[in-house]
C-alpha cells in the first residue's frame, strides 16, 4: 500500500461557458492506483518536444519556424521560434483568433491598433481583424493558439480587463496579479487565462509537488512547460518536461504533477480530441526524431 491521494474527477469539459462542470471526489493509493495501474487506454499519452526540433535547422527553413503540434477543427496549438529581431505574420487561419503566449525573452507585438510589449507568461489576444509582427533582440519562443471563435478574459482571471484598455487586442499579464490569487487545495498558484466553448487556457504557478490528482473526462488535457522541468505522475506513467514540451493528457488519465523547481505550465483543455499535426510529425521525420 502506498501513499493516498485525493483525486477530483471532472466529468465534462472544464470551462465557464456552457453547462457546468460536474466534479466528483474520490481517494486513490500512489503505489497501487497510479504507479502500479495496469488499466488499458483507449489513447496513450503523448511526450514531444518541438522546440528542440524548431532550433534545428533543416532545408527550406528561415529565420521565424512556426508549426503546428495538437490541432482539431476548431483549436490550433502551435510554437514559433524566431532568431532575427523581427518575425514574419504566422499563418493564422482566415477569420481564426489569435492567443499568443510569451515563453522566452522580451519582445513586441506590432498591430495595426499599437505596439504590445510580452514578457516571459503573458498574453495577448488579437482578433482576426488585427494585422501583426513581432518584433525584438535576440530570439524569441512563443506558444500560438488559434481559435475558430473568439476568446474572452476567463470568469476566474483576477482582473477583468486587458492591461491596456479600450483596444480590440486583449493583452493580460499573469506575473502581475500573483498576489490576488490564493494557493488553493493542489497546492501552487493555479488559474485561468482565457476561454471560449471550445478551449480553456489556464496557468500554473508552482514550487512543489501538486497535493491532488486530477482525472478528466470530456477534454483533451494539453500541459504546455513554459519555464522550468516538472514531471507529471500519470496511471500511464512519469513523463519530464523541460522548457517548451508538451504532454497530451486523454480522458481518463489521472495524473498530478511533481518538482521542487519553480516553474510555469501553461495548461489547455480541448473540448474536441486534438491529434497531432501532419507538419510536426513531417519534421520530427526529417530530423530523425522519435514519436511518442
Amino acid at each position: 500500500m502506498g501513499t493516498k491521494f485525493k483525486e477530483v474527477n471532472t466529468l465534462s469539459f472544464i470551462g465557464n461557458i456552457g453547462p457546468k462542470t460536474e466534479r466528483v471526489w474520490k481517494e486513490v493509493d500512489e503505489e497501487v492506483d497510479i504507479i502500479g495501474c495496469k488499466d488499458k487506454f483507449d489513447r496513450p499519452c503523448q511526450l514531444i518536444a518541438p522546440l528542440k526540433l524548431l532550433e534545428k535547422d533543416l532545408p527550406g527553413d528561415g529565420d521565424t519556424k512556426q508549426m503546428p503540434i495538437f490541432v482539431n477543427d476548431d483549436v490550433r496549438i502551435e510554437l514559433m521560434h524566431c532568431r532575427s529581431s523581427k518575425g514574419a505574420d504566422g499563418r493564422r487561419p482566415a477569420g481564426f483568433c489569435e492567443t499568443q503566449i510569451q515563453v522566452q525573452n522580451k519582445r513586441v507585438t506590432k498591430t495595426s491598433e499599437g505596439n504590445f510589449e510580452l514578457v516571459e507568461g503573458d498574453v495577448l489576444v488579437v482578433p482576426p481583424n488585427i494585422t501583426h509582427e513581432n518584433a525584438g533582440n535576440g530570439s524569441t519562443t512563443r506558444l500560438i493558439v488559434y481559435t475558430r471563435k473568439p476568446v474572452q478574459i476567463a470568469q476566474t482571471y483576477p482582473v477583468k480587463e486587458s492591461v491596456v484598455p479600450n483596444k480590440q487586442c486583449t493583452l493580460l499579464k499573469p506575473t502581475t496579479v500573483l498576489d490576488k490569487v490564493e494557493e488553493g487545495g493542489s497546492g501552487g498558484k493555479h488559474f485561468e487565462l482565457v476561454e471560449n466553448a471550445d478551449i480553456m487556457i489556464e496557468t500554473t504557478h508552482r514550487s512543489d509537488a501538486q497535493k491532488i490528482y486530477h482525472r478528466g473526462f470530456g477534454q483533451d488535457e494539453v500541459a504546455f512547460q513554459l519555464s522550468g522541468r516538472r514531471a507529471t505522475l500519470t496511471n500511464q506513467g512519469e513523463y519530464m518536461l523541460d522548457t517548451g514540451d508538451f504532454l497530451l493528457i486523454p480522458p481518463g488519465t489521472s495524473h498530478r504533477n511533481i518538482g521542487d523547481m519553480a516553474t510555469i505550465r501553461i495548461i489547455l483543455y480541448t473540448k474536441k480530441p486534438v491529434r497531432l499535426a501532419d507538419e510536426f510529425i513531417d519534421r520530427a521525420k526529417r530530423a530523425g526524431q522519435a514519436i511518442s
